[in-house]
């Protein structure tokens, strides 16, 4: 008996269960006044057509898991935050309506017997509802690289949350986006 209770013991051991997958990405925006006097309605839309961020692959099995966060609540916010550090007005009263739609948000991770890689990909894309007609533009990037063993949670937190912060600051510094916004 006390053979089976050590070998069940080792086996749950095994079964590393994924931990809690964490994206928060931040940006940091000098203070300008490149949107000073423009008002607008501002949001962020999930509109991804499965809602998870991490794909893991191991041995034919998949597993799709979410961020243990509200990545679309945290891009908001992290993005409210740099338009009003760039002199916007957000308000929700406006006619000019502004959001960021996230196309893509994912790791994908292919776990092999010795080895994992890893694929980012990142896609937004800025839409501009206003009284003269509508503007889009997606910014996108991806990343990808292979580590020896067993894949570390943290190293592909942080990959994505880098990559996620690059695509973010290439949107922020467009100026066509922050021309139709000032009119």
């Amino acid at each position: 008996m006390r053979y089976v209770v050590m070998l069940a013991l080792l086996l749950a051991g095994c079964s590393n269960p994924i931990p809690g997958f964490i994206l928060s990405p931040q940006v940091f925006s000098p203070q300008s006044n490149q949107l000073q006097q423009s008002r607008f309605a501002f949001n962020v839309e999930d509109v991804r057509g499965q809602q998870y961020s991490l794909r893991f692959n191991q041995d034919g099995k998949v597993q799709h898991i979410s961020t243990a966060n509200d990545v679309r609540a945290q891009l908001e916010q992290t993005l409210a935050q740099a338009l009003t550090d760039q002199g916007a007005m957000l308000t929700a009263d406006s006619s000019t309506r502004m959001s960021i739609k996230i196309n893509q948000l994912q790791a994908l991770v292919d776990q092999r017997t010795l080895e994992h890689s890893v694929t980012n990909q990142v896609s937004l894309t800025v839409f501009i509802e206003h009284a003269a007609g509508t503007f889009s533009k997606t910014y996108s990037g991806d990343s990808s690289f292979t580590a020896p063993f067993k894949m570390d949670i943290a190293a592909v937190e942080r990959e994505l949350r880098v990559l996620t912060e690059q695509v973010l600051t290439q949107l922020l510094q467009d100026n066509s986006w922050q021309q139709v916004l000032r009119g």
